[in-house]
Formats: C-alpha cells, sequence, structure tokens
C-alpha cells in the first residue's frame, strides 16, 4: 500500500517534496522527486493538493499575486505543465483540492470566495497565437505555437432555459497536431483554412483539416498577416496556370490573390494565378537610431538598427526612396553635407559609408572600415573637404577629399582615442581668419578638444588644444551659437540641467 504525503517543512522552503511512505513501516519515508523554485516569488506555498490516482500536483504560491500550478510529477521538469495567476479580487486563497472522479478539475477558497478550475489537456499545447470560427459547424479553432489546433464547441442553452449558465460557453473537446512548424496566423477564406507559421510557410486545409495545398518556396521570414483580396478568383481558363491542388484529381487551386505581412517588416502580394511573388515595400523591423534632415530640401532621411535607410518628404508626408543593406549592418549615425548632396552613414558594426543622398548609392568603391565598434557620430566640414566620425570606444577619425586621376575621391586621413569616456558632440567649424575647417569633440569625461586638421597627416590626428568644461557635472551635447555678434561660441549643456557658452578660440566659460 503506498500513502503520498506532503513534507510541510518544504513549504516554507518554496518547493514540494513528494514521499513515499510503507506500511505498515510508516516511518520509512523514501523522497521520491523534489521541485525546487516552483514557487521563486513570495513565500513559498500556500496549498498544495495532489489527484487520487498520484499523476498530477497542484500548488498556489504564497506571493501578494498568488499563482496556481499545474505539476505532472512524474516527469524529469522543473516547468509546470500550466499555470495562472490570480487577481487580487479573488482573495487570498489557502485551501486547494482536486475533485476525486476527475483529475482536470479543482477547487480553492479564500475566507470569503471559492474559485472553480477546468483544465483540459495532459499534453503540450503551446501559447495561443490566433483562433477563428470553423467554416461549416459551431466550433472554434484556436491555433497554437506549437504546431496544434484546439477544438472548441460552443454550447447555446436553450432560450427557455433560466438556469445560472444559460449563457453560451465553450469547452475544448479536440487537439489536433496538424504541422511541425508554429502557427502563427490562422484564417479562413472560401472553403479553405490558412495558416502561416514561422518557417514562413502557408498552408491551406478543408473543412475537415486535410492539406489542400501550400507554399513553401518562397524563403520568408515568419508569418505575420495574410489578408485574402475581397474580389473572387476568376474561373480557369486555358491561359490560366494555377497549381494543381494536392487530391489524388489534381484540380486546379483556385484562390483569391493575397497580401502576406512576415516579421522582417517586409508586405508581400501573391498573384497565384501564375503564382507570381511581389514585394511591395519593407519597413523598419528594430529601433531607428538616425535621423538626419536635407540643408535646403524637404527630405529627412531615418536609419534603423536592422540596416534599412529610408528618404521621406515631410512636407507631403510621402516616402521617396530607400536603401537595405546586407544583413548585420544597422545603421546608428546619419549626416547630410552641408551642400546636401552626400549622405554619411555610420553602422553598427564600425562601418563608414558616404553615400549619393539622392540615389543612396556609394560615393567611394569600398565602405571604410576602421573601428570596431558602433560609430555614433558623423560631421561634415562646411567646405566638404573633410569628415569626421566618433565611435563608441571614444576614437575620433577623419576622412579627407584628395584629388587622383583628375577625380575628386574621399581617404582615410587618421584617428586617434582623445576621450576617456563617451563622446558626445563631434562638430566642425570655420577659422575666422583663414576660412579653414576646424574639428571639435566633447565628451563625458569633461573635455572639450579641438584637432589640428592642418599638420595631421596619414594615421596622426594631432591635437590642438585641450579644456576642461565642467567640474562636478558632465556635458551632454555641443552645437555652435548663432552668429549675432563678431565672437563665435559653442553653447555646451550638461547633466545639471545647465547651458553655458564658451569663446571658440580662447575657450573660456562667458
Amino acid at each position: 500500500m503506498l500513502l503520498l504525503v506532503i513534507n510541510n517543512e518544504s513549504i516554507k522552503h518554496k518547493y514540494p517534496i513528494v514521499w513515499t511512505l510503507f506500511l505498515p513501516v510508516l516511518f520509512c519515508r523514501i523522497p521520491v522527486h523534489t521541485i525546487f523554485d516552483s514557487c521563486p516569488e513570495g513565500n513559498g506555498i500556500r496549498a498544495i493538493a495532489i489527484t487520487r490516482d498520484a499523476k498530477y500536483l497542484a500548488t498556489i504560491s504564497d506571493a501578494e499575486v498568488q499563482k496556481v500550478c499545474i505539476w505532472k510529477w512524474t516527469l524529469a521538469v522543473e516547468t509546470p505543465a500550466c499555470s495562472l495567476l490570480l487577481p487580487k479580487e479573488y482573495g487570498f486563497q489557502n485551501y486547494l483540492t482536486f475533485n476525486p472522479t476527475n483529475n482536470k478539475e479543482l477547487v480553492s477558497n479564500s475566507k470569503t470566495q471559492a474559485i472553480y478550475y477546468s483544465w483540459t489537456f495532459n499534453k503540450l499545447v503551446g501559447k495561443f497565437s490566433q483562433s477563428v470560427f470553423h467554416l461549416n459547424l459551431t466550433q472554434i479553432l484556436s491555433a497554437t505555437m506549437e504546431g496544434k489546433l484546439v477544438v472548441w464547441d460552443v454550447h447555446r442553452p436553450p432560450e427557455s432555459s433560466s438556469t445560472l449558465f444559460s449563457f453560451p460557453y465553450i469547452k475544448p473537446c479536440k487537439l489536433v497536431h496538424l504541422q511541425r512548424e508554429g502557427i502563427t496566423v490562422l484564417t479562413t477564406v472560401d472553403n479553405y483554412l490558412v495558416t502561416g507559421d514561422i518557417r514562413g510557410n502557408i498552408k491551406f486545409y478543408d473543412s475537415t483539416l486535410s492539406i489542400v495545398n501550400w507554399y513553401s518556396h518562397f524563403k520568408l521570414s515568419p508569418i505575420r498577416s495574410l489578408s485574402f483580396s475581397n474580389i473572387p478568383a476568376n474561373p480557369p481558363t486555358e491561359e490560366s496556370n494555377f497549381l494543381p491542388d494536392c487530391t489524388l484529381k489534381g484540380d486546379f487551386f483556385i484562390v483569391r490573390n493575397f497580401i502576406i505581412g512576415t516579421s522582417d517588416a517586409s508586405v508581400y502580394h501573391l498573384t497565384t494565378d501564375g503564382t507570381k511573388l511581389e514585394k511591395l515595400f519593407i519597413e523598419p523591423k528594430d529601433a531607428i537610431y538616425a535621423i538626419s534632415c536635407h540643408p535646403y530640401q524637404p527630405l529627412i532621411a531615418i536609419g534603423s538598427v536592422c540596416g534599412i535607410i529610408k528618404v521621406w518628404d515631410y512636407e507631403k508626408k510621402k516616402y521617396l526612396f530607400s536603401r537595405v543593406f546586407e544583413k548585420g549592418l544597422g545603421i546608428q549615425s546619419l549626416t547630410y553635407n552641408p551642400e546636401g548632396a552626400l549622405l554619411g552613414a555610420g553602422f553598427t558594426e564600425g562601418t563608414v559609408y558616404i553615400l549619393d543622398a539622392m540615389s543612396l548609392v556609394n560615393e567611394t568603391p569600398q565602405a571604410f572600415k576602421y573601428s570596431r565598434t558602433s560609430v555614433t557620430h558623423v560631421s561634415f566640414s562646411h567646405d566638404s573637404q573633410y569628415m569626421a566620425t566618433a565611435d563608441v570606444n571614444f576614437t575620433v577619425a577623419v576622412y579627407m577629399v584628395v584629388v587622383k586621376s583628375g577625380q575628386r575621391v574621399w581617404e582615410y586621413l587618421a584617428r586617434l582615442r582623445s576621450h576617456r569616456k563617451s563622446i558626445q558632440s563631434l562638430l566642425f567649424g570655420v577659422h575666422l581668419d583663414s576660412n579653414e575647417p576646424r574639428l571639435l569633440s566633447l565628451g563625458s569625461d569633461r573635455l572639450l578638444i579641438e584637432y589640428n586638421l592642418i599638420k595631421s597627416y596619414k594615421d596622426n590626428l594631432e591635437v590642438l588644444d585641450i579644456h576642461r568644461t565642467d567640474q562636478g557635472n558632465y556635458p551632454t551635447c555641443m552645437v555652435w551659437y548663432p552668429p549675432l555678434v563678431k565672437e563665435q561660441f559653442l553653447l555646451i549643456c550638461n547633466s545639471g540641467y545647465k547651458m553655458k557658452l564658451f569663446n571658440s578660440t580662447t575657450k573660456m566659460c562667458r
């Protein structure tokens, strides 16, 4: 004879232990399984119960927001088969028990309320993705990320019923393992049930859930949406090129044209007659870190971490053109040159591109790769003879235009790790006496550094002077003050919510 007992001492240690007791030798206790960290939040387990056949264990945590867990403890797993967080308004539940005649039902109670629970399958169902009504029957279908389909019966009591449960309710009746891939989209069209999955496949099933056709050769990213045309497909003719379906007859598979949305923010149109896939557009799927406005035209360039640069007309709210870079190249910084003819782009892995502003094609045969970390700033000189960049490794790099074979080309000049902390601003200016460009950088290390571009040469970036801008606070940004007076000023903001004016020649705070 076996007895299953829960060790009360384990409750305050946040894990249940299942013991086997042999009768009549009641003092021979052998632990057969321990579930560690079953309730990491709060003070451990408040209530626990086990089914009569000893297959399932239920626990309620002692946390502020209680969690009910069902454990199939005979398996070597440390995660519950299913779980539920209880709203605070249900009261603090302190008792739990299974229905002795049905393992799928249990009840708990607080001092003022009792809660009835019902759980459905003793198999892994997965997280629900989408649900639709069945094509012909009074049923609901729910797709899961495990590639399964839960079939729910819709129960509608007679209109004459006046009992407490006189409203419609659903009850699971079947679990269908439809496919191996997780289902991300579930919809219906005409007489078909349609799924899209994490492998980019699109599959069509009939009302009996038998597969009719599928599209798997497009090599798409995970499907996020499917939208079918409201115009039915035309009947096939001699010139039609519909695919055959999967039945023994091999009839034409006739379905409406549809739009496909994928997880990489791409949108496609599929013409089913001839199976023609057309990419309509692509949007950034990751964060946007770079924005730059054209100096003269109402254009704005936007760069995202997924490697897309898009140019818009911000007055007409109209998209103009874009470029998608290869995988692994994420845009971190963008800047137009003063004439608006070039666009400098710094990338997350250290690459620097100089692009034509109106076509986004490369201005240089190859991109520059002199940094191993993200390029956070790009700046052009007033005459577009120099371009400077700053990266996460506190390094400033300078590029310049040279004439070769009668053509102006961009070349790398030099770089210098001039700061000890992150570079906050990188600016070009103009020497008042010579109209030559000047370059300054400002770092979180409170240093304002000016570089000597005239004396710099290949692989050697000279520093002209270094000044400290703050004592306790650290600078956050720097811009040129408008030329309202004869002097040139730099406007610097710091972490103390202060703005300071510095004379750009003496670097003294005014």
